[in-house]
């Protein structure tokens, strides 16, 4: 079988490839050219520097000379030279060091160091000039530490710059120039050139297996991987200044997709054509394309149409199944004959009273799970690539008599189920053709979520009731209920939220399909991130953790959604719990009472999760219980003054280790997580966490208090896009990685835009391998307001995203009238942008009002900037 896989970018790399030309050593750039503004480099520019792909020479090490043999080897390394004298090249087959040593082929580089005194530079290994332009890059490598430990142990600091990984930047006659970059939340400075920051809060690294690491100088929103503008080489540097073992191989420094617009990213897609099976969503694991088959001629007055026929016992997923394919076929017929098929003809769904004629004339049948037709054609199915996984399927089509039978067969009914979305997306929207093809498909992530919005109103429950089917049909399977953030009495749930899981719990009972999951956050009454010294009595004893009516309190919240049928409840303690003294990250207890009976904070919260579990095994076995910590992220824990290492650490002791933690990554909203990352987690909690994702927003959030290209970085917001794929870099077996292999995708899927993202959260979920963001995202605009409509709402989102930026440019430099013209022709186009949209997508009334106010908004803002103000020169 092949795997329906489109490269990431594909279409780029291949037109810079055609129009590459031979350039002198060093690329000469415009003086005006700018790592904060991609869009001031020509293009072909840029596309030429991306298509190059790694700059590095050399990056596996496999290429030297060696010089002397013996105990004490001498070598010489192409593109790389050595710096001290403990670096040694490992050969896999001789190496008594080799520790496993390579990532590909037979080399490595070794740095050992027994012994460091605290004045002493880093050993280790720098690489010959390396031509750049301006612009952003991508920069990891592939290391294994052993025995990690600071040179300044004697002052009891973390590892900090015991190992060291440099970016240096040089200047076109190869000067050094300062590696300063703005910090955009303080607005100070840092050293741009350190990319070691992954290591720096470390105590000491005893034992780190191989592993991919992205250099990076500090989290979002910082803007990794740009260079100064000045930057003309780089050379890069890795070091041990402390002791203990460092090997590394595989280094990567290439020009970034971060460097297009989001218009430029997608045009080669435009004009591209795709087969069906190209543009399944999700991808499937394993697709082989067959034939197409004609199953309905309208003009033959003795045809029968399609028939689909249950296992005599069906389950409410196998129902589902049935008739999401039931729909589809309606769907065709009134497409390909409007108005001249009678109403009262239907796609007929055969369960168990049924006989030979009501299959011998129909040219096709689809069969869902094992059936009588089953049973009959014994058909040859590639069950054992699915085998072991119970949301796995099979997707083949057999003759049968003078048609096909098209066989949906799941391991479990939800598999029956989820080969009925994918069997309908290789239906003809318009025209009684099947594109046959034989899939056989499981799920990376075996749990897929998203989350209701904070429901205020009816119209609003109502509305994410209806996107559930939506929803399903992308295979996400699990829907979260969440507490208010704005609403400070979690304790006494208001009708609508009681409605609301009840109704819920009805109709995912029904589909039998998703399931729901409820989320309580018992400090949320109090103001976020307050200090504890300044709680009214009445606050700091509206909940405690020694309290029996406390935990009672808390019980009764949870049971409304457990006794609807949800199966997974998260305890969260995020952002609300007080704390003492001027760090906000010292969390801690916050009466009397719960000091004297636990001491601290880990030992009251391992009691409420043992008392809470003790009553779901007792009343609701099965339930899956998910907690989040304080300190969710490395950050926080970076900021806890040594506080939350313990704190985890003896946490994760007293609880039951199917409790899953919930981690965000090294930050809040981690655009990047690699295996150092997960690994200083993992060695807190002795288990891997649940991710929770906070990423689907992130680079184009508007809130100043929360970050991103759109909050600091006006030159690159077009890099930005209205309907963002999930876009988040991870470990290629990342689901292998988060606790069972589930995972929380934050955003409300209330809206028209966070439907379109979640679809491409599904699809990297499904089947991580094979997902690349833009090629996703094409797909499911494609699919749901085709190839016309999706073109005309990326071209909307790049219009959208040059009014933001020449206002972003207006407020920051205060100089309204240098960019009047060019606001008034920008906002022109935003105009004409959505009354081509408005024509092209005249039936989709709900997204059209999303971007509608999303216009509305830029106007207004351009607006206020520029009024009464003369542009520049006048």
């Amino acid at each position: 079988m092949k795997s329906a896989v489109l490269p990431l970018f594909s279409c780029i790399i291949i037109l810079a490839a055609c129009s590459t030309i031979e350039r002198p050593h060093e690329t000469p750039v415009a003086s005006v050219w700018s790592s904060a503004n991609p869009s001031s480099i020509p293009y072909d520019v840029r596309r030429e520097q991306f298509a190059k792909g790694n700059l590095v020479t050399n990056p596996s090490f496999e290429d030297g000379q060696l010089l002397k043999r013996g105990p004490d080897p001498l070598f010489r390394l192409t593109g790389w030279e050595t710096v001290g004298d403990h670096i040694q090249w490992v050969d896999q087959n001789s190496a008594s060091n080799a520790s496993d040593a390579h990532q590909s082929g037979r080399r490595c580089i070794n740095i050992t160091r027994d012994k460091a005194n605290e004045i002493d530079e880093a050993e280790g290994v720098i690489s010959n000039y390396i031509p750049v332009i301006p612009g952003n890059y991508d920069f990891t490598y592939r290391v294994r530490l052993q025995n990690i430990v600071s040179n300044k142990r004697r002052l009891g600091v973390r590892l900090y710059d015991a190992i060291v990984v440099n970016v240096l930047f040089f200047d076109k006659d190869k000067q050094p120039l300062n590696p300063a970059g703005v910090n955009p939340l303080s607005g100070g400075l840092l050293d741009n050139s350190d990319k070691s920051f992954s290591f720096s809060n470390f105590w000491r690294i005893e034992d780190f297996p191989w592993g991919k690491v992205r250099g990076r100088s500090y989290n979002y929103p910082f803007s990794e991987g740009d260079i100064p503008d000045q930057t003309r080489y780089v050379r890069l540097f890795f070091g041990l200044k402390g002791t203990g073992s460092v090997w590394l191989d595989d280094i990567y420094f290439g020009y970034s997709k971060w460097n297009f617009t989001a218009l430029e990213r997608f045009t080669p897609f435009f004009n591209r054509h795709f087969t069906l099976a190209e543009t399944l969503i999700p991808t499937p694991k394993h697709v082989r394309e067959v034939d197409a088959i004609t199953y309905y001629h309208s003009h033959d007055p003795i045809a029968h149409l399609p028939v689909i026929v249950l296992p005599e016992n069906p389950t409410p997923a196998d129902r589902s199944a049935a008739i999401l394919v039931q729909t589809k076929l309606g769907d065709v017929l009134a497409e390909a004959i409007p108005g001249k098929i009678d109403n009262q003809i239907k796609i007929k769904i055969l369960e168990k009273d049924y006989g030979e004629e009501d299959l011998s004339a129909s040219h096709l049948i689809i069969s869902i799970g094992k059936n009588r037709v089953f049973q009959t054609v014994q058909p040859e199915l590639p069950m054992q690539s699915v085998r072991g996984n119970a949301q796995g399927y099979v997707l083949k089509a057999e003759r049968f008599g003078g048609g096909h039978v098209l066989f949906l067969m799941g391991v479990t009914s939800i598999g029956n189920y989820y080969a009925a979305t994918t069997a309908v997306q290789l239906f003809e929207k318009d025209q009684f053709v099947y594109h046959n093809a034989t899939v056989a498909d499981y799920p990376d992530f075996l749990g897929r979520s998203y989350v209701f919005n904070d429901w205020r109103r009816e119209d609003q429950l109502q509305r994410d009731l209806g996107a559930v089917n939506r929803m399903s049909f992308y295979k996400l399977n699990k829907v979260y209920v969440g507490y208010d953030r704005a609403k400070k009495n979690w304790y006494q749930p208001e009708d609508l939220f009681r409605r609301g899981l009840a109704e819920a719990g009805r109709q995912f009972k029904e589909n039998g399909v998703m399931h729901l999951a409820v989320m309580v956050n018992p400090y949320s009454h109090f103001p976020m991130e307050t200090a504890q010294e300044d709680l009214s009595d009445a606050l700091r004893y509206t909940w405690t953790h020694s309290s029996p009516e406390s935990l009672e309190t808390l019980k009764d919240v949870y049971r409304i959604g457990l006794d609807a049928g949800a199966d997974t409840i998260m305890l969260l303690s995020d952002d609300f719990v007080p704390h003492v003294g001027a760090n906000r990250q010292n969390y801690a207890l916050f009466t009397a009472e719960d000091r004297r009976r636990f001491v601290n904070l880990q030992n009251a919260q391992a009691h409420v999760i043992n008392q809470l579990k003790t009553w779901l095994d007792a009343e609701y076995p099965g339930t899956r219980f998910e907690f989040c910590p304080p300190w969710y992220s490395n950050e926080h824990i970076d900021r806890s003054d040594g506080k939350a290492e313990l704190y985890l650490e003896e946490l994760a002791f007293q609880i039951p280790r199917d409790v899953a933690i919930i981690w965000t990554g090294p930050t809040i909203r981690s655009l990047s997580i690699d295996m150092v990352d997960l690994h200083r987690f993992n060695s807190l909690i002795g288990r891997w966490p649940m991710l929770w994702d906070n990423t689907l927003y992130a680079r184009n959030i508007e809130r100043k208090r929360y970050g991103g290209y759109a909050t600091y970085y006006p030159g690159k917001v077009t890099l930005c896009n209205l309907f963002e794929p999930y876009d988040t870099n991870m470990p290629g077996d990342f689901q292998q990685y988060s606790d069972s292999r589930q995972k929380y995708t934050n955003g409300h899927a209330s809206t028209e835009i966070y439907k379109i993202k979640y679809a491409t959260v599904a699809d990297y979920e499904w089947n991580i391998a094979a997902y690349h963001p833009e090629r996703s995202l094409w797909n499911v605009l494609s699919r749901t307001y085709g190839p016309a409509g999706a073109e005309q709402l990326i071209r909307f989102s790049d219009a959208y995203y040059h009014v933001y930026g020449i206002c972003m440019r207006m407020e920051s430099q205060g100089d309204a009238g240098a960019y009047l013209a060019i606001g008034k022709k920008s906002m022109a186009r935003l105009d004409d942008s959505f009354l081509n949209l408005s024509q092209t997508l005249s039936k989709d009334e709900a997204l059209l009002n999303e971007l509608g106010q999303f216009r509305d908004r830029q106007k207004k803002r351009l607006d206020r900037l520029t009024q009464g103000v003369n542009p520049e020169g006048s």
